[in-house]
């Protein structure tokens, strides 16, 4: 797997004098195999960032590099970075099956014919807990929860070296969210890909990261391992987001029985 690094990243809307700044000099490395959680309120610039990740919000300073290489040079249909999106249905088209969605982001190799994709679709399904005979239905015929495993399993189709996961579960269900958050979990530590897990709940994102960076107006403003953020944190806002959190053990709360 690849490191995932984050040097001076800056991103502007509007023109010089009406200029927005959504990111504003984001240094931030999300370290080979492991899981570091970015959180913040909404409007933070949490999105703006993932999405400038993948070449969906241009830069104006800085560099986003994936194993020292600029993400803008990493072009072609194998897409090392991989972005699984907060509303699965508007990232999945309407009119394509499931199966066919997945088989759309497999990487194109010579000898592989049509019972070696229908494999691989069926091993991506099984990999999200999915039942491989879904393959043929349309996303409209899925629950929300349903709809994101195949989000996750279309983006692992393209064998990333990294994955973005953004706001994955704050569209789901309270009674689903747990399930999904579990899923994430698992393949991560299956697959060993480096991941940025983005959400404004410091509860999911203790439960899920190695690493926690906290994000405020743009800015990282504190980050470092979970142990130490969730012990002893040193910024004002980190400290509000920990004193929001209710309960004591977030696991206990996110765990659910079944698949959604």
């Amino acid at each position: 797997m690849s490191e995932l690094v984050f040097d001076g990243v800056s991103v502007r809307y509007g023109a010089r004098r009406h200029a927005r700044t959504a990111v504003d000099g984001v240094r931030l490395t999300v370290p080979s195999g492991q899981v570091t959680g970015l959180v913040g309120e909404s409007g933070s610039g949490k999105s703006t960032l993932a999405r400038a990740a993948v070449g969906l919000a241009p830069l104006a300073t800085g560099r986003i590099l994936l194993d020292g290489t600029d993400v803008r040079e990493l072009s072609g249909r194998h897409r090392p970075l991989q972005m699984v999106f907060q509303d699965p249905y508007s990232s999945l088209d309407p009119r394509m099956s499931i199966g066919d969605s997945i088989g759309e982001a497999l990487p194109r190799e010579r000898g592989r014919g049509r019972v070696a994709r229908r494999a691989e679709i069926a091993r991506l399904l099984e990999q999200v807990s999915l039942d491989p005979g879904r393959a043929p239905m349309l996303p409209g015929q899925l629950s929300g929860g349903q709809r994101q495993r195949v989000a996750l399993a279309r983006a692992l189709a393209g064998r990333p070296q990294a994955v973005i996961a953004d706001e994955i579960t704050s569209a789901l269900d309270v009674s689903v969210q747990g399930a999904v958050l579990n899923l994430v979990r698992d393949v991560q530590r299956q697959t060993g890909l480096t991941m940025l897990f983005i959400s404004h709940n410091l509860a999911v994102v203790r439960y899920l990261s190695d690493h926690i960076a906290v994000m405020y107006l743009g800015r990282i403003v504190e980050a470092g391992p979970a142990d130490r953020i969730l012990a002893d944190p040193r910024h004002p806002y980190t400290r509000d987001l920990l004193a929001a959190v209710p309960g004591p053990t977030p696991p206990e709360r996110l765990r659910t029985e079944g698949t959604p």
